[in-house]
């Protein structure tokens, strides 16, 4: 790079002969150009001003000193000039000025460009950071926006839900859904690894599909299915949708569930251990025509079950389906919301920071059936 020096001091002539000086001291270094401040266009980058020059702190602070460095220049026998020690100017060079000395100086000068140059990223970079981290607070608070704040009392049941935004695009969704005259619950875990899906068009589908499954009579194969139609051309060739839909008739308590995908369900009778209900096929994808082969599976819920649903933000960030289950037999016979505060420290310990997020959304979600509701059902 180009370096302009540009020699200041009492009038033209004496800036001249030191211009001179430091010219022969440099010899033959390449793109060094210096040049008196009498004859200068512009103050170049680096400035070497006179020490013994009259009114010396007078023309210091006069200088612009925007994106250059300020040399003095002393004699061998001067004394340190207070100015290096007041940190008023960036280095001394020492008159008669030696190529070694001289070459020194303008290696200096490249250090405090770089150090400016860092100083400025790194401003640039914090800006940034805290840019971002306010795009994500943004984001969470959207995403959150769409997402219920509290599920209505649900009659034979006690839920619970947690929710985590997290950083990867795509998102989850959740929701419960009566049917009007009460018969039917709907429950609906989704999990888009979306790159071209808006989640806000996402959710939108999958609150028309709960309305419709409330309204009609279908099963889960058909709802599922008419999610993907609506999907349509909107699923892009690296999207994937992952869900569990599922929906309880009061009468006998059977949990019809279609669960595709990724997110996880785990069930356990009053008693026993979990149980990670098998997923009946792979999740949504497009284009390509909806799996024949999804067929839905039911269990019949008992007294005092728990049902839990879990996307895969959870699972990876617990260590996999057997760690969570191993959580959810820890905190078996807890209140649900407890269940779901280990989860969520689970995944917050890892974290280095409060404003800290996980890799992508987390959802859980914790049925338990109360038994006595159920009895009288049954009865």
């Amino acid at each position: 790079m180009a370096l302009n020096i540009t020699v200041v001091s009492t009038d033209g002539e004496r800036e001249s002969v030191l211009a001179a000086e430091l010219s022969a001291a440099l010899g033959t270094v390449a793109d060094v150009f210096v040049q008196a401040q009498t004859q200068a266009a512009a103050p170049g980058q680096i400035i070497f001003i006179d020490g013994s020059m009259d009114g010396l702190d007078e023309r210091l602070g006069k200088l612009d000193r925007r994106g250059r460095a300020v040399f003095i220049i002393t004699g061998e026998a001067d004394p340190l000039p207070q100015h290096i020690v007041d940190g008023i100017v960036d280095d001394l060079i020492v008159r008669p000025f030696r190529r070694l000395d001289a070459v020194s100086k303008l290696g200096h000068y490249k250090q405090i460009l770089m150090w400016e140059e860092v100083s400025r990223l790194n401003a640039s970079f914090s800006e940034l950071i805290e840019g971002l981290h306010e795009d994500l607070r943004l984001a969470e608070r959207l995403q959150k926006s769409k997402l219920p704040v509290k599920f209505p009392d649900v009659k034979g049941f006690n839920i619970a839900c947690r929710y985590l935004a997290g950083l990867r695009s795509g998102g989850d969704y959740f929701d419960l859904a009566e049917s009007r005259d009460g018969s039917r619950l709907s429950m609906m875990l989704s999990d888009s690894s979306s790159y071209g899906l808006s989640s806000a068009v996402l959710s939108v589908l999958m609150r028309v599909a709960m309305k419709l499954s409330v309204d009609e009579t279908r099963s889960c194969y058909a709802t599922v299915r008419a999610i993907r139609a609506e999907l349509g051309a909107a699923l892009g060739s690296r999207d994937r949708l992952s869900l569990f839909y599922g929906v309880m008739s009061r009468k006998d308590y059977v949990l019809s569930y279609l669960n595709l995908g990724s997110s996880c369900a785990f069930h356990r009778r009053a008693g026993r251990g979990f149980v990670e209900l098998p997923s009946q096929g792979e999740a949504l994808a497009g284009p390509g025509a909806f799996p024949q082969e999804a067929g839905e599976a039911e269990i019949a819920l008992e007294p005092s079950d728990r049902l839990v649903l879990v996307s895969d933000g959870f699972v990876e960030a617990a260590g996999g389906t057997e760690s969570v289950c191993g959580i959810l037999e820890r905190f078996k016979d807890s209140e649900p919301a407890d269940t779901l505060n280990e989860l969520v420290y689970l995944v917050k310990s890892g974290f280095k920071s409060e404003d800290d997020m996980p890799a992508q959304d987390c959802t859980a979600m914790v049925f338990d059936v109360d038994s006595r509701v159920v009895k009288l059902v049954r009865h």
